[in-house]
């Protein structure tokens, strides 16, 4: 019962996260966010470090669900470079998409905070750790050379396009601006 209690405080931190900012993000609101009790998110995270601690892994932990379904699908079929590009602005799509567009805005929410709390930092680069490891391995499958050196690349470039596009308020990069940015990074090829 607890971890499912958690899994909607930190969902609804999430979504917090994303319409009010790190200010609008109390135990209150959660509490009112996720219909629970008043007082049920200050049991089950007695400080805010907690809760913004069960919000930044609940988020890689969807993140993470996601790259594995495309790790599964990966292990399908023969994939080379080309499909991987293709998987990598599917998947920068998806994260854009309405559905999902609440947890991107936290997602760069909770980075900016960790970029002034070391022990939010601690866990964002343990769990950054993790996405490396799962982007080498699809490179690997993929067939790209020195899969260790480019994932790092990897994961900047997504992150640098899911920043760049969340804004809205500008002109967005095409799918084939996208794909060639992925091919320069993964074949080292301009166009």
């Amino acid at each position: 019962m607890e971890r499912d209690r958690k899994t909607v405080i930190a969902d609804a931190a999430i979504a917090l996260l994303a319409s009010a900012g790190s200010k609008g993000l109390t135990h209150r609101a959660v509490d009112a966010e996720a219909g629970l009790p008043a007082g049920s998110t200050s049991f089950y995270c007695r400080t805010r470090q907690e809760l913004l601690t069960v919000a930044l892994l609940r988020h890689a932990a969807l993140d993470m669900a996601d790259l594995q379904a495309d790790a599964h699908r990966m292990a399908q079929a023969e994939w080379r470079a080309d499909d991987f590009i293709d998987l990598l602005a599917e998947r920068v799509a998806d994260w854009l998409s309405p559905s999902k567009r609440a947890r991107l805005v936290a997602r760069f929410e909770l980075f900016m905070m960790a970029s002034r709390d070391p022990e939010l930092a601690a866990i964002v680069t343990q769990q950054r750790q993790h996405f490396l490891l799962a982007t080498e391995a699809a490179l690997s499958r993929a067939g790209v050379a020195d899969p260790a050196g480019v994932a790092p690349m990897v994961l900047v470039l997504v992150d640098a396009l899911l920043l760049d596009q969340i804004r809205a308020s500008g002109p967005v990069l095409s799918l084939s601006q996208q794909k060639a940015m992925f091919r320069m990074v993964l074949k080292g090829e301009p166009r």
